[in-house]
């Protein structure tokens, strides 16, 4: 059950901090030490329709493989699907990640995206979305995690805690809620409360038959109130 209604200016920094604490202490505190953006952008699209547990380990076949992008560049795409077949959807995710790096060298002249990090935040989402196949969230994981820029990625399962704690105005979707979230998530808590909220929802908050009786902030949450109630 998805629900959201929220009106523009309820949602308060001190619930958002008393959940973000909750969620800690249930899934551990979490902080991310800044990669290299190119890195990160490819990570990302092998993170697509799968779990860490296979799109970690197909990364790092893959810079195993191709120790720079200029190798994986000079290989065919099927050469990069072998590498990354662990994560799923490898015909489809090595021709994207080819096409990326062949775009960025004919764009650059290099293949790097980091001067990403030098520019100002809307420029450099601007950028990353001129890329072919990147969305809102792939631009926002990337500009967080590597970059340090305030942003707030919005996943399947951020967006779906996120609508039954009535977060969200009516009518939102996972792209509208990027901005509306960001703007109302307090810098310092992006990355941990991403990560647990994405944690929760894969743990506890499931699309079907939420664990709602071992839910550590099921007190916020509209939905379960709801539920409770009917």
């Amino acid at each position: 059950m998805l629900l959201v209604g929220r009106k523009a200016g309820e949602l308060s920094a001190r619930t958002i901090r008393r959940v973000d604490q909750l969620l800690a202490q249930a899934y551990g505190e979490k902080r991310v030490e800044a990669g290299d953006p190119l890195d990160g952008l490819v990570r990302t699209i092998l993170s697509q329709n799968t779990t860490d547990k296979t799109s970690i380990p197909a990364f790092r076949t893959l810079k195993d493989q191709f120790p720079t992008w200029e190798r994986a560049l000079a290989a065919r795409p099927h050469e990069i699907a072998a590498a990354i077949k662990r994560a799923g959807l490898a015909p489809t995710k090595s021709k994207r990640i080819h096409d990326l790096l062949a775009q960025i060298k004919q764009e650059r002249g290099e293949l790097s995206l980091a001067y990403l990090c030098d520019m100002p935040l809307e420029q450099a989402r601007e950028h990353l979305l001129s890329f072919r196949g990147v969305g809102h969230k792939t631009v926002a994981i990337v500009l967080l995690f590597n970059c340090g820029m305030s942003l707030f990625p919005v996943d399947t399962h951020v967006f779906r805690v996120t609508s039954r704690l009535g977060w969200l105005p009516e009518k939102s979707t996972p792209e509208s809620a990027h901005d509306f979230l960001t703007e109302r998530v307090p810098d310092d808590l992006h990355v941990q409360l991403h990560l647990n909220l994405v944690q929760h929802g894969r743990e506890t908050c499931h699309a079907r038959n939420p664990d709602c009786p071992n839910c550590v902030i099921r007190r916020f949450c509209r939905a379960y109130k709801t539920r409770r109630a009917s």
